[in-house]
């Protein structure tokens, strides 16, 4: 685990940031959704306030020796693209290929990029393998290795005195679960584990999932009692996958698995950070924070 610190300049008061989850791409898997994920950065790049966190699994990493996941018919077009010469180089470090393609990928918001999480992709390309992809690509694209799991406090700052802070836990994910109530309850357990999160990350089972915030209520535990409770909310999501679930011609690993279709879309956590609202009977300054769905 990796405990993260930042600081964000702010403008002014109506600075509005958004923070980009980017995994689960799969690139190297026939049904990557890479058309519609470069369009995606592209719109990151465009935003001077956006930021993006990398949550793993970029890359499908699947060679020949995993036996149990490998096949020919699931490789990409542009693997096979070329000619003969060019498409053997291909083959022979697969790894390579597409680690170097969405290495340039994300190059227009390289800038952007707080850190990124090592997917379990990735982590057997390393056990198994002695082959650190994961590595390589934060070294190439110059970003901070967060390990397996992160806690990052994004501390926004407006003046001197004027300071915000949001507090975010992102992690792959764990498990599977086919069923619409497999999300929810571990979106849940991340939130009653990581209680000093404002906002919980996951993916690794591509299922997409905006959890309803979860209210905290309370009082200040010094000073004067307010004439009301104090309240904030609590966040949790899962940013869904870029792989189509049905895709024409050859076989893919999902549809074999006849995994269901699920929805493409992702989400961003949009953090408006001197939000002006009563509590306790006054006014004050706190970070407003909102998950939106991103349809692709």
């Amino acid at each position: 685990m990796l405990l993260f610190d930042e600081e964000i300049k702010c403008k002014g008061r109506s600075d509005v940031f958004d923070i980009y989850p980017i995994g689960d791409l799969h690139l190297g898997s026939r049904n990557c959704a890479e058309t519609p994920f470069r369009k995606h950065i592209d719109t990151i790049a465009q935003d001077e306030n956006a930021r993006a966190i990398i949550g793993g699994d970029l890359t499908n990493v699947v060679t020949p020796v995993d036996t149990q996941r490998y096949d020919a018919g699931s490789l990409p077009d542009w693997m096979l693209k070329g000619d003969e010469s060019t498409i053997r180089k291909r083959l022979n470090d697969m790894a390579y290929q597409e680690r170097t393609r969405v290495q340039d990928i994300l190059m227009p918001i390289k800038g952007k990029i707080l850190g990124a999480i090592e997917g379990n992709h990735e982590f057997t390309m390393r056990k198994t393998h002695n082959y650190y992809t994961h590595q390589l690509m934060c070294d190439e694209l110059g970003v901070q290795d967060f390990t397996d799991e992160a806690i990052l406090r994004l501390r926004f700052k407006r003046s001197k005195r004027a300071v915000s802070s949001v507090v975010i836990y992102i992690c792959h994910g764990w498990g599977s679960g086919r069923t619409a109530g497999a999300e929810p309850l571990k979106l849940q357990r991340m939130l009653d584990e990581w209680e000093e999160a404002d906002v919980c990350l996951r993916g690794h089972s591509h299922t997409f999932h905006i959890l309803p915030p979860k209210p905290v209520m309370g009082v200040p535990r010094f000073g004067e009692m307010p004439k009301e409770l104090t309240q904030k909310y609590r966040w949790a999501a899962n940013w869904g996958s870029w792989l189509y679930s049905h895709a024409a011609g050859e076989s893919t690993y999902d549809s074999r698995a006849c995994y269901p279709a699920r929805p493409m879309i992702t989400m961003k956590v949009v953090i408006k950070p001197f939000t002006q609202t009563y509590q306790g009977g006054k006014y004050i300054e706190m970070p407003h924070i909102e998950l939106r769905a991103i349809t692709l």
